[in-house]
This record gives structure tokens, C-alpha cells and sequence, in this order.
């Protein structure tokens, strides 16, 4: 029985050893699916379910790892906290990777790449100003301000302590609103690499999951979700905003086609669809409606440029307080399109007062009025009065002047049906 158990044990040790011959010497799987997919934008709700779309299509494809590159100034603070999630409970590896050149991962981008397994970034880019502000852009005061402050800090630090990142340096992104270019962000400890191109992250990966040769597999939108993400911009939103507003009013003026109305309404659900993606500041809209409303008016009614300045003032207000709430982190009107907005709106008004102008100093062309002035060829003339023609119509005339048929003169006056001429 001993002898049994001794052979039964050996053979035991024999297979262990044997499989594990085996699978050392079982070759590495040849390729590896990588996926990439592109956000490049502000941070919404529909990122947030394109990205966990990636995700799930990833897991199910047992790809070996999924790559965002990432290039956003900010965006909806839930969005972002969603994302994180997904990021976090990922099975698979998760690559943010800022680029290319010139990008950035702002505000809510900066929770975005540090909450990734690999934090990468490219030659040229930068990554931070993740600090809370108020409406108007600048600090927010009093307790909202600490109360803010702290709910962003406490995410950046959770965020921090499970990837193993500097959480010192990741807080002050929150706290004084610090940004790092790629190589200062790699010296501070808070990504992983900086990284010039796509096959260079591919052999970096290649690398760390110790997995043949990556084969890149690319992740394009869908019709639906690129039309969320155009709407998600705050220029396109404005600039749908005040089209439809235009629209309107040239239907008012010139009723009966519906074409500019039919505009109109497409434009504004747009704009209606997109103030869902991203939350809009009630009182900013308000003063862009009365702003449209006062320059509207200076068109009918003589308040000397008052009511055209009072409007761009309240315009411009309004767009700058749009997108700024509590809820999003750098979100914005840019600066280019305020000024293209005034500068548009400055010139329609400074054209329309000059033809107001050069309207109020023309001559009158209607009625006796508008002859004055034009040349008058004599028809027949005896003594003081004649007859004239002028524009081909024949005129009784009158003059001081002595004239000859077929003389040409000048209208001076009209009066009565008549006309006074002088050489």
C-alpha cells in the first residue's frame, strides 16, 4: 500500500512538472488588439457613454488594452466622475493618452488621465487647472467655495492614491489651479511616460503587458454620437443661438416664405438638444435675449445708439456667463467668438445708422420735390412762363429769365404744379 502511494505520488510530481515545462515553453499569443478611440472636446454625458461603450467592446473582444486619446479644456464634473468610474473598475488596461502636440488635458480632462492604468502623454502638451469656479469665472466665495474646493480635492486625492500617483503635485491642480507641461507632469510623478506617436505607445505596451505585437484597432463615432459631440461645443451652441434668432426676425420682416422661419426652428431644437448635453447658466441666456431684444428695438425706435450699446453690453455679458455654472469646469465661450460676435454686431449697427443718415439727407424722390434740381429742356416760352419738359414729362414753368425754345435749364423750385427755372 505504501509502494502504491510512493508511485501515485511521483507520477503526480512528474505531470506537475511536466505542464509547467509545457506552458513555458508555450509560445506568446502573436498579436494583441489594441483599441483607440479619439475624445477630443468637452467632457459630457455623451463621452462619458461613448467611452463606456469602448470599454464594453474591448472586454468582449479580449482586447489587450484600450487607448484614449485625450484632448478636452474641461467639462461636466458628473461626466467626469462616471468616467473615472468606468476607468477604474476596467478589466482591462486603460491608456489615456494626451495628444497630439498642442493638446491638453484640462480641468476635467486632468481626472480623466490620471485615473488610467497608463498616464501618457505627448512632446508639446500640458495637463492641469482643475480648480472650481463661480459663474462669472473667477474664485468662488465664501463657504461654496470651500465646500467645492474640498469635493474636488478629495476626487483628485482618491484618484491619486489608487493609481499610486504624487498626490501632493495632483492636488495642487485643484488648489491653485496648476498646470504642468508633459515632461514637468512625468518629473512630478503623476503620469507615466511622454510618448511621441501611436506605435511608440504600441511598443511601450508591448513592453509592460509583456504581449506579442500590437495591432491597432481604431473606434470610430456613429452618426448620433457625433452629433453629440459637435453639439457639446459651446461656439456651435451660441452660433446656432443667434442664427435662429436671425431667422426669426427676417421671417417677421418678410413673411409668407417660411424659409427663414423653417431655419429658425431647426436651429433653435439644436440648440435646445444641446443646452440637455451641457448645462447653460439661466441668467446668461437671459441677457442674450434681452441683449437681441434692445438691438432689435434701435431699429424702430430713435434712442440716439443707447439702446445698440446697452444691447452689446448685455450680449456680450450673456455670452460670457453662459457655460460658466458650478457644474462644468472649463467650459466656455471662447474669447475669438465674443469678439467676432461685437464686432459683427458693431459693424451691422454702424451700417445701418449711416444709411439711416444718408437717408434722412437725400432729396426727396417722390412727388413735385423730385425734380428739383434736374435739367429742363424749353418747349415754349413767352415772357415770364413757358413750358418744360422734364424726366419727359411737360411742366408749366415760370422765371425771371428770359428763354429761348429749345434751351436747357435748371429747376429750382416746385410749387403748385409749376416750376421755377434759371439758367
Amino acid at each position: 500500500m505504501k509502494s502504491f502511494l510512493s508511485i501515485l505520488a511521483l507520477l503526480l510530481i512528474v505531470s506537475t512538472a511536466t505542464a509547467q515545462e509545457d506552458n513555458k515553453s508555450a509560445p506568446l499569443r502573436q498579436t494583441a488588439e489594441v483599441y483607440f478611440l479619439k475624445v477630443d472636446g468637452i467632457i459630457s454625458s455623451g463621452t462619458h457613454k461613448y467611452i463606456k461603450k469602448a470599454i464594453d467592446n474591448a472586454v468582449k473582444s479580449d482586447a489587450a488594452a484600450l487607448v484614449i486619446k485625450l484632448n478636452t479644456p474641461g467639462g461636466l464634473l458628473e461626466a467626469t466622475r462616471n468616467i473615472v468610474q468606468e476607468i477604474l473598475a476596467s478589466p482591462i488596461p486603460i491608456v489615456v493618452y494626451v495628444a497630439p502636440s498642442a493638446s491638453r488635458a484640462g480641468s476635467a480632462g486632468a481626472f480623466i488621465t490620471l485615473a488610467a492604468n497608463y498616464a501618457i502623454m505627448a512632446d508639446g502638451t500640458s495637463i492641469g487647472a482643475a480648480h472650481p469656479v463661480s459663474l462669472s469665472g473667477s474664485d468662488i466665495e465664501g463657504d461654496m467655495r470651500e465646500k467645492a474646493l474640498n469635493d474636488t480635492t478629495s476626487f483628485m486625492r482618491s484618484i491619486a492614491e489608487s493609481r499610486g500617483r504624487n498626490m501632493d503635485e495632483a492636488i495642487l491642480m485643484v488648489t491653485q489651479s496648476k498646470s504642468f507641461t508633459a515632461s514637468e507632469a512625468l518629473r512630478a510623478g503623476i503620469i507615466d511616460g511622454v510618448i511621441h506617436s501611436d506605435d511608440a505607445l504600441l511598443m511601450m505596451l508591448e513592453q509592460e503587458l509583456s504581449i506579442g505585437a500590437c495591432v491597432k484597432t481604431e473606434i470610430a463615432p456613429n452618426i448620433r454620437e457625433r452629433l453629440g459631440f459637435a453639439l457639446a461645443s459651446p461656439d456651435l451652441l451660441v452660433i446656432l443661438f443667434l442664427l435662429g434668432a436671425l431667422m426669426f426676425f427676417l421671417e417677421f420682416k418678410m413673411p409668407g416664405t417660411f424659409v427663414f422661419a423653417g431655419i429658425g426652428f431647426i436651429c433653435l431644437i439644436l440648440f435646445l438638444v444641446g443646452i440637455n448635453i451641457i448645462p447653460v447658466n439661466g441668467i446668461g441666456l437671459l441677457l442674450i435675449v434681452l441683449g437681441i431684444g434692445l438691438l432689435i428695438g434701435e431699429l424702430f425706435v430713435t434712442s440716439f445708439g443707447l439702446m445698440a450699446l446697452a444691447g452689446v453690453a448685455s450680449l456680450v455679458g450673456g455670452l460670457w456667463l453662459l457655460f460658466d455654472t458650478d457644474k462644468t469646469q472649463g467650459v466656455t465661450v471662447s474669447l475669438s467668438l465674443l469678439i467676432a460676435v461685437v464686432l459683427t454686431t458693431v459693424a451691422v449697427i454702424l451700417l445701418l445708422g449711416r444709411l439711416i443718415l444718408k437717408d434722412h439727407f437725400k432729396k426727396p424722390m417722390l412727388g413735385m420735390a423730385s425734380v428739383i434740381g434736374k435739367k429742363a429742356e424749353v418747349l415754349a416760352w413767352n415772357g415770364s412762363m413757358g413750358q418744360v419738359r422734364v424726366h419727359g414729362e411737360i411742366w408749366k414753368a415760370v422765371s425771371e429769365e428770359n428763354f429761348s425754345v429749345g434751351d436747357e435749364a435748371e429747376v429750382v423750385e416746385a410749387d403748385d404744379f409749376s416750376l421755377k427755372i434759371k439758367r
